[in-house]
């Protein structure tokens, strides 16, 4: 009983504790976009085709996140539909928005779990794994781009460090035996779980291959988003940079601090452009753009693909009690 009380008052600090986080970043924000008045104007200008093409590459994200999970389930035997793969990454998406501490995912863990049978060891491994693999692509992403770009000044050599330093730490992880992993921490056991998963991937080379090319599909995707938001708004910035900006931003991922990285990611955005020469206005700006038509997607897709999925689960269930009835 005590154990759980602690658990619960834990999650009720987080969760204060996230919210508090959330609302000082938005009041920050909030003041200095008060005091540059002038930036809205940038998005007075941008055109209705503009919030469209935004919109829609938005959507081509959750897909991309989508298809991660479909290639991945199929090596667990598990053959998801376009209305589940896509419909679990919208639905998370959106969850992750109105849960801190990515309540989309454990909904996406929950219903795997209920309509597949998967186990939870599975799906943390699957997504450790996911981590891995995607901060490994980001990272020589990163430092490839950085030399075809300029005018970084200083901190070139800071950017192309961080990447070198996230790169080594994944190749370190994958010369640690997993079993002298030890289990008490929770970064630990996460670590343990994407040497699992890592294990699994690493004797299927066709399906590594298929992870690495999504990866880069969604890579490449963001990017062009972040691109875009940039252009529409009336800021002139290089592909490289933007590419790099939204490789520095995918970090905050990690921080998981408010619901969907709300603020947080707005700020790494923020000074990422500043850093690379874009201007932190410009990249505030940028993020707001982003974050604006990401949350349109999530709630105009994520509510239709909830409701078919809940129905989905019902239809499993009913089935499963029919099938227990005539074979007691």
């Amino acid at each position: 009983m005590s154990t759980m009380q602690n658990h619960r008052g834990s999650s009720r600090t987080m969760t204060v504790i996230s919210l508090a986080v959330l609302l000082g970043i938005v009041s920050g924000i909030g003041l200095y976009l008060r005091q540059h008045l002038e930036l809205f104007n940038h998005i007075r200008n941008m055109s209705v085709w503009s919030g469209l093409l935004l919109f829609l590459m938005s959507v081509t994200m959750l897909a991309a996140n989508g298809l991660f999970l479909r290639i991945f389930a199929k090596k667990f035997n598990m053959d998801l539909h376009v209305k589940e793969w896509f419909g679990l990454a919208a639905v998370t998406a959106m969850g992750n928005y109105l849960t801190p501490l990515s309540g989309g995912l454990v909904a996406r863990a929950a219903y795997l779990k209920r309509r597949h049978d998967f186990p939870y060891a599975h799906f943390l491994a699957m997504l450790a794994a996911n981590y891995m693999i995607a901060f490994a692509v980001i990272s020589v992403t990163g430092i490839v781009t950085l030399f075809t770009l300029t005018g970084t000044g200083s901190h070139w050599w800071t950017v192309l460090l961080f990447f070198l330093a996230t790169l080594s730490t994944i190749l370190l992880v994958l010369l640690v035996p997993s079993t002298s992993i030890g289990s008490r921490h929770r970064w630990l056991i996460f670590v343990h779980h994407a040497m699992e998963g890592l294990h699994a991937i690493r004797r299927d080379g066709a399906l590594l291959g298929k992870l690495i090319a999504v990866t880069f599909l969604n890579i490449a995707v963001g990017a062009l988003l972040l691109f875009a938001a940039f252009e529409s708004t009336g800021f002139a910035i290089q592909f490289s940079a933007a590419l790099l900006i939204y490789l520095l931003t995918s970090y905050t991922v990690l921080i998981n601090i408010t619901p969907g990285n709300l603020g947080v990611q707005e700020v790494v955005t923020s000074l990422s452009a500043a850093m690379l020469g874009a201007g932190a206005d410009a990249g505030l700006l940028a993020s707001l753009v982003v974050r604006a038509v990401a949350i349109l997607a999530a709630f105009t897709v994520g509510p239709i693909f909830s409701y078919l999925l809940s129905k989905e689960l019902m239809a499993a269930s009913g089935v499963a009690q029919v099938e227990r009835k005539e074979f007691p």
